[in-house]
């Protein structure tokens, strides 16, 4: 048994070693970094600017003055905006994340180029460049992977109908199109099976022991109630009869 167990674990090891081999790393050129990181990168130029203005203009103490009282005006709770282009920075860094664990690359170790990030209601909408050796198949294929990569409620890819190259990733988070993927499907146009809702409501499901196609028992509607009969009338007849002669005295020979 200690055997079997340390053999499979070289042989997993090995495997492991041939994949590193075999399959490059991703390259990470000069121009695609500095476009990955502009956002950080601006703010990083902008936040420097900032403190070196208020530096030049009022000194050392009022500067901390004013960093101090500018954190704790972006402290939470933050808006809407402010939240939807946090994602927008996010989305893309994660999404990359989850090429790289999925092994989505070509041959020579690109992946997918990220082009446009764009807020939606139900989340973001990441426009890709596939490479020569990438395809929408293999977005598809990985779409458990990119869920859990993006911290989202599903991703959906969506292939360019003129471009090959070009795909349209949803990633969806919250609004209507989350709640249609939790959504049970409707029923087909004329099912009329038990659970189906029809014209007037929900069918119930046939009883145990009875036919599917057993009709139900009609029922009789009771009478509605109306005036007490008089002295002369028949109290205790069945509904819908007609009271005969009150029975007199007999005055006749027997």
């Amino acid at each position: 048994m200690i055997r079997t167990r340390a053999r499979r674990r070289a042989e997993a090891q090995l495997l492991s070693d041939l994949n590193d081999l075999l399959r490059p790393r991703p390259r990470l050129p000069v121009l695609g970094a500095g476009w990955r990181w502009r956002y950080e990168l601006a703010l990083v130029a902008g936040l420097a600017a900032v403190v070196g203005t208020l530096l030049y203009a009022l000194g050392g103490e009022w500067t901390v003055i004013c960093l101090s009282a500018l954190a704790g005006v972006v402290t939470p709770p933050w808006p809407e905006p402010v939240i939807a282009a946090a994602w927008r920075i996010v989305t893309p860094h994660r999404l990359r994340s989850g090429f790289a664990k999925a092994g989505i690359q070509s041959r020579d170790g690109r992946p997918p180029f990220v082009v446009r990030t764009t807020s939606e209601p139900f989340g973001e909408r990441v426009r890709l460049w596939c490479p020569a050796g990438t395809s929408a198949e293999d977005l598809r294929a990985a779409r458990a992977l990119l869920r859990t990569a993006c911290w989202a409620t599903d991703v959906r890819v969506i292939p360019d109908e003129r471009h090959a190259h070009m795909v349209t990733i949803d990633v969806i988070r919250t609004g209507p199109a989350a709640l249609a993927l939790t959504a049970p499907d409707p029923a087909p146009p004329g099912h009329t099976g038990p659970g189906a809702a029809g014209d007037r409501g929900p069918t119930p499901a046939p009883a145990p022991g009875t036919g599917a196609a057993a009709p139900a028992a009609r029922r009789t509607p009771a009478p509605a109630p109306g005036p007490a009969p008089p002295d002369g009338g028949c109290g205790g007849c069945r509904p819908g009869s007609r009271p005969g002669p009150r029975a007199g005295p007999r005055t006749g020979p027997r």
